[in-house]
């Protein structure tokens, strides 16, 4: 991020009056585009997917602390040197300190989610969620991916999950769409197909149902 970019965003300015999901947008542009090509923005990607799950999650004073309005900026930047110096890029650490020098550290979580979906768009992934009632082989995983990849014009970047309350089949959950092929589904439906069959006949033969 360079030194003009970070000065061109009012200081002080408060998340409460602005769209959040925007403000995170803005600072996952800014620094994808310092990260350089889609190799350096996935390497960026990745770094920030480890400051989540290894540092925010673990560890969530760390979080606490980038929130407070106890802790100056300054004490932040100096925080973000102590701690992640030698450990990080130069562009994850030019991110954090812009977002310090700014009071945004407390909607760090928000940029990661920003940056990675971006990345995702630029990269042409699709974040894909493949839950199976059993673990697949791997042969069959492949030749799911490659009908997903078909379908999707895209290359699928794969969350697995098992769930044994599936009976069998799978599921595949794409963004907000859902394909559901799993036996638990088919014998929903195949429930829900006997009870409307019923309710039909019962609206269109009630005789049927009447004793003499």
């Amino acid at each position: 991020m360079t030194k003009a970019a970070s000065q061109s965003e009012p200081h002080h300015d408060t998340v409460f009056d602005v769209d959040l999901e925007r403000l995170a947008g803005i600072y996952a542009h800014a620094a994808l585009d310092a990260a350089g090509d889609l190799a350096g923005q996935g390497a960026l990607v990745e770094e920030l997917q480890s400051l989540l799950v290894d540092v925010l999650d673990r560890q969530p004073q760390f979080e606490e602390l980038f929130r407070s309005g106890l802790v100056s900026e300054d004490e932040k930047t100096a925080m973000i040197d102590r701690v992640f110096r030698g450990r990080g890029s130069q562009t994850l650490l030019s991110m954090l300190k812009v977002m310090a020098a700014h009071g945004r550290l407390g909607i760090l979580r928000n940029v990661i989610k920003a940056a990675r979906d971006l990345w995702h768009v630029r990269s042409g992934r699709l974040r894909v969620e493949l839950t199976t009632a059993s673990p697949v082989e791997s042969s069959l995983e492949s030749e799911l991916l490659g009908s997903l990849r078909a379908l999707l014009g895209a290359e699928p970047e794969v969350t697995r999950r098992v769930n044994p309350d599936l009976l069998a089949g799978f599921v595949v959950r794409v963004g907000d769409r859902v394909y559901d092929a799993s036996a638990r589904n088919r014998l929903e439906l195949a429930r829900q197909d006997m009870i409307d069959r019923a309710v039909e006949a019962i609206h269109t033969r009630p005789q049927t149902f009447v004793s003499p």
